[in-house]
């Protein structure tokens, strides 16, 4: 099998590159691109390639406060019920199309289907309107304070109005943005190589570069991406130099890269990420709060962490805290009845639960490891009391599509996913995947649905307090929308000829440049 993806690696390599591309940053992505559509999905490397050709009207800064980015500027009314957008000179589509105000309209509904911050923000708009190509209006039924903070959304990006129209329903296959990189769909291949191009036209705003924000100057002539699933062909393609960059380096591959002078391993956020498992809880068993509670007795941190993210413990650390342990907002109050597995009270909740044998369906890709090594961990600890699982692997593209089916497993849905989280995210109640327990269907893949859950969430947006939290804490731990499985820290590993690698929330490969 390795020798068929370095054999695959080569040959990608030797495909010709156009002459105007001189200097190439070549990175492993986290995953191969199957969705171009960061408007339908969450998926980390959608939100790169989203990132890198569109763009935003706020960004977030490695602080996670929203800076303008589009937007030139604002005003707001004494009441706090209108603002008035101007967006800033040398906004243009790829194609030498003008950015205009009607773009931005038909834009931000869109974004509001899928990006949890936006869809807050929908619920209090009564009107948006282009008032001319440069100005558009945003108008409250009553103040909310996210305004900057929704538009700064991972999914927030701004498209053509056309291509939005021509959509419809369906997910977005045009590649037309205004971003600071151009996409090259003649050289795009799914599941071997994603190329994009620096856009010369991309007028870059004049403040530094800080996480997602900032001047976004591309200072590489393309950036290309080489999908490569075996880690062993990762790490020996960085060592020989046959690659300059590995997006979210498995934590397996750090020994082999560890004191290498030409090599550089570094965390790729200040905060770190959250693993976490997602159920099913439209579908039995764990539509039933008895099931999850089951599911959540068998739990042990320490076994996940170890066997996902390697037993340097210097990478990882047990969490209880929903919004994350070491920020404002973290607490781990509630979580005590779930800090020691308990298998015999997990098998008779389960049973309580109406469970009888059924299949339990696990997702799970090998091409990202921190997946497929918690997925493992599941699997064991479902089996060990007597659970009927079924493990099902796939490629990440498949995954994707599927975990966003609501259908019984037996009809090709599932009944549990899990992944990692950006803590930065994770810290904030109304951007935090994990505890959205909205019951329109439009949280993520999971969908739990809980109005008590969902007020005390709201309440906690609006007015953040110790207390509230510690009680939300409690609560989510009662009705568990998701599990936790500890917290980590993601390393990203690069050549040392490479500099100025961004840490926001996502790595997208501005102001990054290659000697």
């Amino acid at each position: 099998m390795r020798l068929f993806h370095r054999l695959c690696l080569a040959t990608v390599l030797a495909m010709p590159l156009p002459a105007v591309a001189q200097n190439v940053l070549r990175v492993v992505p986290q995953a191969d691109l199957r969705v171009l559509d960061p408007h339908v999905t969450a998926a980390t490397v959608t939100r790169i390639y989203g990132a890198m050709i569109y763009d935003q009207l706020f960004a977030y800064d490695e602080d996670m406060r929203p800076h303008p980015q589009m937007v030139g500027a604002m005003t707001v009314s004494p009441d706090k019920l209108t603002y008035d957008f101007t967006l800033r000179d040398g906004l243009v589509f790829h194609n030498g199309q003008p950015v205009t105000a009607k773009d931005i309209v038909a834009s931000i509904p869109r974004a509001a289907k899928q990006d949890p911050m936006m869809q807050l923000m929908a619920k209090r708009l009564s009107g948006i309107v282009a008032v001319d190509d440069k100005h558009f209006r945003l108008t409250f039924s009553r103040p909310y304070a996210l305004v900057e903070a929704s538009l700064a959304g991972s999914g927030a990006m701004m498209m053509r109005a056309e291509d939005i129209a021509a959509a419809g329903d369906k997910p977005m296959t045009t590649t037309i943005g205004s971003g600071p990189f151009t996409f090259n769909a003649a050289m795009y291949t799914p599941g071997s190589r994603v190329v994009f191009d620096r856009n010369a036209a991309y007028v870059p705003r004049a403040e530094p570069t800080d996480g997602m924000a900032g001047g976004k100057r591309v200072l590489v002539d393309r950036v290309e991406w080489l999908v490569i699933p075996d880690l062993q062909t990762r790490v020996s393609a960085l060592i020989k130099g046959e690659v300059d960059v590995l997006d979210q380096l498995p934590h397996d591959g750090i020994q082999s890269l560890k004191g290498r002078k030409d090599v550089v391993i570094e965390e790729s956020s200040k905060l770190g990420n959250m693993a976490f498992l997602r159920m099913n809880t439209l579908q039995p068993p764990f539509n039933d709060v008895r099931a999850r509670r089951a599911l959540a007795m068998l739990v042990d941190q320490r076994d996940y962490l170890a066997a996902a993210f390697t037993t340097d413990e210097t990478w990882w650390k047990e969490c209880f805290a929903w919004l994350g342990c070491g920020t404002e907002n973290g607490t781990e109050v509630g979580s005590e009845p779930y800090r020691k597995p308990n298998p015999a009270e997990a098998k008779r909740l389960l049973a309580e639960a109406g469970y009888k044998g059924e299949k339990i369906v696990i997702l799970t890709t090998q091409e990202i490891p921190l997946i497929d090594g918690l997925a493992q961990v599941t699997a064991d600890k479902l089996r060990s009391i007597g659970v009927n699982v079924d493990l099902q692997n796939s490629d990440w593209g498949t995954l994707v599509v599927r975990r966003a089916r609501k259908d019984a497993p037996e009809k090709g849905g599932w009944n549990i996913f899990q992944s990692g989280g950006d803590i930065a995210t994770i810290a904030q109640p109304a951007t935090n995947i994990l505890i959205d327990a909205r019951c329109d269907g439009n949280n993520y893949v999971g969908w739990p649905c809980s109005e008590s859950l969902e007020a005390m969430r709201t309440a906690l947006i609006e007015n953040p307090n110790k207390e509230g939290f510690e009680a939300y804490n409690k609560a989510l731990w009662n009705e568990l929308p998701s599990l936790l499985l500890g917290q980590f820290k993601q390393p990203v590993a690069f050549r040392s000829n490479v500099s100025g690698l961004p840490h926001g929330l996502v790595l997208a490969f501005w102001n990054t440049s290659k000697k």
